[in-house]
């Protein structure tokens, strides 16, 4: 029986989302789980729980999304046009949150809250962080108090950003990088982020705050390669550094090396260039937690432990397994060769 009100999780067929909606249900909150598709948001195995109600909406449609921010008490606003938008990505965000403010005065929301990206320096910023700043602008212009996060890789399987590196990583014994080898960048564990996403909720001190998000270590990307290959137990893999690599030509190259689209990969890969380090430290009173380091969270996201579970998807009972690994209804990339190679094994299975 749910001991809270009810709150919006706009985006809850996504790897955040999808992650967030059973920490939600396991802290005793009802939760209207979100997303424009709703195939996705039923394969997802808190879609038949009892405090759950599905609803299919578009952010682009404002009638559409009055509706659904209706009696509840706050919202998290997860979404995000990069997948579905292509080079409009920008503008479809910018519309959706101003379609999320003026629902969220009409419904009487009391607050939201909203997962962005680390990043200074608005000029020189890539288009996606770019982006990601302003939507949180834009909210945090409207009536309803917004409390924005600021993350920058998040680890875990199914993490987009995360599962480049895997693949890029287990299938490459020569890598050829850019100069954005050398950036800095604080990763986060998606247990400490579905954490402070939670903490937040609960703490009515964050309203109206921005806070910057990160875990215990500031590392170059090329030393986040280092720990993967580690604790991935894989032989030497040789990184070239080279002076010319564009995002466009990096993006590419993902796009063939890897399953994750150009499409997808080009934003990420623009963004590589900017220091995404955390400049303040408040939400680390707010809200205490065991943060987890880039190790720690790469050894979660390799547990062989997720596959065995992998194998009954319809699993809807039971503890919720770890936030790092694999989750059924992710994508059919999240989770390695090694996820993809006991698809084709299940599929053969089946189809016999």
């Amino acid at each position: 029986m749910s001991t809270h009100g009810r709150v919006l999780v706009l985006g809850a067929s996504g790897y955040v989302g999808s992650r967030l909606v059973v920490r939600l249900l396991s802290r005793g909150w009802r939760v209207r789980a979100a997303g424009r598709s709703l195939k996705k948001l039923q394969d997802r195995p808190w879609s038949r729980h009892p405090s759950v109600e599905l609803v299919s909406t578009d952010v682009l449609n404002r009638e559409a999304l009055r509706k659904t921010s209706t009696d509840c008490s706050a919202a998290y606003y997860l979404v995000h046009s990069l997948e579905s938008a292509g080079g409009n990505y920008a503008e479809a965000d910018r519309q959706a949150a101003r379609n999320m403010i003026e629902a969220a005065g009409h419904s009487g929301l009391e607050r939201i809250i909203y997962l962005g990206g680390l990043g200074e320096d608005p000029e020189h910023l890539s288009q996606h962080l770019r982006s990601r700043a302003e939507v949180g602008h834009i909210l945090g212009a409207g009536q309803v108090p917004v409390t924005t996060l600021r993350a920058a890789m998040i680890i875990g399987s199914g993490s987009i950003s995360f599962e480049i590196v895997r693949y890029l990583m287990d299938r490459l014994p020569v890598m050829i990088t850019p100069r954005w080898l050398e950036t800095l960048s604080q990763p986060i564990a998606i247990r400490n982020v579905l954490e402070y996403l939670q903490g937040c909720l609960e703490n009515p001190a964050t309203a109206g705050q921005t806070y910057d998000i990160g875990g215990p270590d500031t590392v170059s990307y090329r030393g986040l390669l280092r720990v993967y290959e580690e604790e991935a137990r894989l032989r030497h893999r040789w990184i070239v550094k080279v002076p010319v690599l564009t995002p466009r030509l990096s993006a590419y190259w993902i796009d063939l090396v890897t399953p994750i689209s150009a499409s997808i990969a080009f934003p990420l890969a623009e963004g590589l260039r900017n220091e995404m380090v955390c400049l303040d430290h408040r939400i680390r009173e707010e809200i205490p937690l065991d943060l987890i380091d880039c190790r720690q969270a790469i050894r979660l996201a390799l547990d062989e432990g997720q596959y065995a579970l992998w194998k009954d998807r319809s699993r809807r009972e039971g503890p919720s397994p770890p936030a790092e690994w694999i989750y059924p209804g992710d994508p059919s990339w999240a989770g390695g060769d090694k996820r993809r190679r006991l698809d084709r094994w299940l599929h053969s299975q089946n189809s016999g």
